[in-house]
């Protein structure tokens, strides 16, 4: 029996009890003021008491019963804990001492519920949870919380720190991802952090739910090393909003004759005098709803130093940001301010989901080629809806996700990227690689007949260099 369920028991006795001694004790005064009247007349203040007593043991009871629906712990598909009564106890124990916290998730429930129903989709949550449970007991680690989260998301709860789970999260892994269950397959990801990294659960929480995110690329369990405090890491990205205090770098984007065709830029944030990376903070100001005012400042930055020099520049928008209702007004100001940076800005999008009112979307995306500013897809090919995109939307440039690069020694690979490089040309768009890190890439490359190219191969550094 799991943890949850064996206090869903102690939560349910405790209830009966609460809602049973007050109506029993009641019960007995209402004797007792009976008994204690002469029996040759009973006083009409009795009747009244009574009744006044019956009354409020209606009241309690039926209050009762709805505060047991309250006060339920357990979700009832999974037998877990409630996120509601998982946090309340993580709270408590991430306090007391070393205590780690696991993130296990169920990657691909939202294609079992499609194709075998929810009610498989329910059944196979209540049963990988469950063998998940037995996997840890047989380890030697008992009586720990779990909690169902959302979707396929569970949290466990397990006193020490990551380290002494790290080896038991890796195995639990490589058991369960992929395993069977019911004739369908099941995909398993795992990550852990434990309270070095913060007292605070929400942080906790969501660092674990990012470190899942690069799990999904590396298939292994990811260990949290940045050494930041997480609430300092919030205020500093706030400040840096506020006050402009980002650091843009580039890189050369070449052509085919290796003439330099634009710049990449690349916004970080220095800590500390430590550089943090787009994809560590991002999820921090999505989290805060400050999206639209970073990329507006980040839109900004880059208008400027497109105005100072001949180059065309390009930069990573978010697709939320470009479908507000304001921002093509937005960038028409800033064109009006930065007259000669039209055909000069080429804004990167990419997104895991696919927005369904593609019209409205294609209308957003035609307007700004008109005013001037070029669209590129990027991580084309990562993502299911990149290529959904390129269908329906016409577009400047379209950038490879950077595993085709990785694969270019793989003939598989080569063959498929001349088709998309040859529809890409067809579409009157440009391609793009990015990752050339050697000259096989490069050579790879050249005979596919990739449009621009970066990487280290083509230049000596990574980033040529801070943008003041």
């Amino acid at each position: 029996m799991l943890l949850p369920e064996k206090k869903e028991r102690e939560n349910r006795f405790k209830l009966a009890l609460r809602m049973g001694l007050p109506i029993f004790f009641l019960g007995l005064l209402s004797i007792f003021s009976f008994i204690n009247q002469p029996m040759e007349r009973i006083p009409s203040s009795f009747y009244i008491g009574a009744t006044l007593i019956l009354a409020i043991m209606i009241y309690f009871f039926l209050y009762m019963i709805y505060k047991g629906f309250d006060e339920r712990i357990t979700d009832p598909i999974t037998h877990t804990f409630t996120r509601e009564y998982l946090y309340k106890l993580l709270k408590k124990e991430i306090q007391k001492g070393s205590y780690s916290i696991l993130l296990i998730s169920v990657d691909n429930l939202h294609i079992i519920n499609e194709v075998y129903g929810i009610k498989n989709g329910d059944t196979i949550l209540y049963k990988i949870v469950h063998e998940i449970s037995n996997f840890f007991v047989s380890k030697g680690i008992n009586n720990f919380p779990l909690g169902h989260i959302k979707g396929g998301d569970f949290i466990i709860g397990l006193n020490g720190t990551k380290d002494e789970y790290i080896s038991v999260l890796d195995l639990m892994c490589l058991k369960f991802s992929p395993c069977n269950l019911n004739g369908i397959e099941i995909q398993i990801l795992g990550s852990i952090i434990d309270n070095n990294f913060s007292k605070n659960l929400d942080y906790l929480i969501d660092n674990l739910f990012e470190q899942q995110v690069l799990n999904r690329s590396s298939k292994t369990v990811l260990k949290e090393e940045n050494s930041i405090d997480p609430n300092y890491l919030e205020i500093s990205i706030i400040d840096a909003i506020k006050n402009s205090n980002f650091k843009i770098f580039s890189q050369n984007i070449y052509d085919k004759n290796e003439n330099i065709f634009l710049e990449d830029l690349s916004i970080k944030l220095e800590i500390d005098n430590k550089i943090i990376h787009q994809n560590r903070f991002m999820p921090i100001i999505n989290r805060l709803g400050l999206t639209k005012e970073f990329d507006l400042y980040v839109l900004d930055k880059v208008a400027k130093i497109a105005s100072e020099n001949d180059k065309k520049c390009s930069v990573i928008i978010s697709p939320t940001t470009l479908r507000e209702p304001n921002f093509v007004l937005n960038v028409k100001n800033l064109l009006d301010t930065y007259s000669s940076i039209q055909n000069k800005i080429v804004l990167l999008i990419s997104e895991i989901d696919y927005y369904n009112n593609i019209f409205r979307y294609n209308q957003i995306i035609q307007n700004l080629r008109a005013m001037g500013i070029l669209i590129a897809i990027d991580r084309f090919g990562e993502y299911h809806s990149s290529l959904l995109y390129f269908r329906e939307i016409e577009v400047d440039m379209v950038r490879f996700d950077s595993r085709y690069t990785k694969g270019l020694a793989s003939n598989r690979y080569k063959d498929i990227l001349k088709g998309l490089h040859v529809s890409i040309n067809t579409l009157d768009s440009i391609s793009w690689m990015k990752m050339i890190e050697d000259e096989n890439m490069y050579n790879t490359a050249c005979e596919i007949g990739i449009d621009l190219m970066q990487g280290k191969y083509l230049d000596n550094k990574n980033f040529t260099g801070e943008i003041n």
